[in-house]
């Protein structure tokens, strides 16, 4: 289904009951990423909720529509909220998606009851330790030859600096990074890697303005001590891009913060320990009253 959200048709997917409180989930990965992750992690808690997954502008099936900015992100949210008539809502929001929800808690918090980070950061400072984190990965990548395109430091390194050329080389070069996602590069399975990278739709472009726009200027760290707003801030120990220190930090800021440090995962803990995940996020709801009536009170 498609919305028209701030001159923007945004793709989106709706699951549960419809008179259920609200779950908006944000994807990160601007002109990679999509809504699917969200649905195969998500999906399991419309029993209890109603489950919001879309696509960003510029992302995945929506459309290409400027401008792209963690502003206009943010206005998207609110504007499909509203359009959807969910009224108080909570989010999930992963990696970029992370920054979003920063973004929207500290510009939208009227109708936001609670919000979930996963594996984000509250400044670009951060860039420098995925920088190092890659470095020292770079030889176990190489050692282990996996069947997925043999990508160079400086192919790596454009799509950092949001320098990719093409769509052909962001899809080519993303392949051949994806296992410095793992919690452990043993773990990496190519065949399962290229199908999933051969189902999202590239754009380059959205990508290069994010991180030579936004990102490396971006620092909520000043206005996340004023969120009064209920977070649960959860990262894997093993992510090399947005590493534990940055969600110690956002959860040292947050005055209603709760951190979890999930041992076993990577960059996506909501997958990699999917159960044990879910099972947080729902006590969390449960904690601040969002969802289904809990014994001794009422939603």
């Amino acid at each position: 289904m498609y919305a028209d959200v701030n001159g923007a048709e945004l793709y989106y997917e709706v699951f549960g009951e419809e008179n259920d409180d609200a779950i908006v989930i944000l994807h990160g990965g601007p002109g990679i990423s999509d809504h699917q992750k969200g649905k195969q992690a998500y999906e399991t808690l419309a029993d209890d909720y109603t489950v919001v997954v879309y696509d960003h502008r510029g992302c995945g099936q929506s459309s290409l529509t400027k401008p792209y900015s963690n502003e206009q992100y943010a206005a998207d949210v609110e504007g499909l909220r509203e359009e959807l008539d969910l009224g108080e809502i909570a989010i999930i929001g992963g990696s970029y998606g992370g920054f979003i929800t920063q973004e929207y808690a500290t510009t939208y918090g009227d109708d936001l009851a609670g919000f979930v980070l996963r594996d984000t950061a509250p400044t670009g400072e951060y860039e420098e330790n995925a920088w190092e984190n890659a470095r020292e990965s770079w030889d176990e990548l190489k050692a282990h030859a996996f069947d997925i395109p043999d990508i160079t430091w400086d192919e790596f390194s454009r799509v950092m600096d949001g320098d990719v050329r093409s769509d052909e080389e962001f899809e080519r070069v993303w392949l051949g990074m994806l296992p410095l996602y793992e919690p452990d590069m043993s773990q990496f399975d190519a065949d399962a890697a290229r199908e999933g990278v051969e189902s999202l739709d590239f754009h380059h472009e959205t990508h290069n303005v994010m991180f030579t726009e936004e990102y490396p200027t971006m620092d909520y760290t000043d206005d996340l001590p004023d969120v009064e707003t209920p977070g649960l801030v959860t990262v894997g120990r093993h992510d090399w891009i947005t590493p534990p220190e940055a969600s110690v930090e956002i959860a040292d800021l947050l005055p209603d913060s709760r951190l979890v440090v999930f041992e076993n995962s990577g960059h996506s803990p909501n997958l990699d320990q999917h159960d044990q995940y879910i099972a947080r996020v729902r006590e969390f709801f449960a904690e601040i009253g969002f969802g289904p009536a809990v014994e001794g009170g009422e939603n």
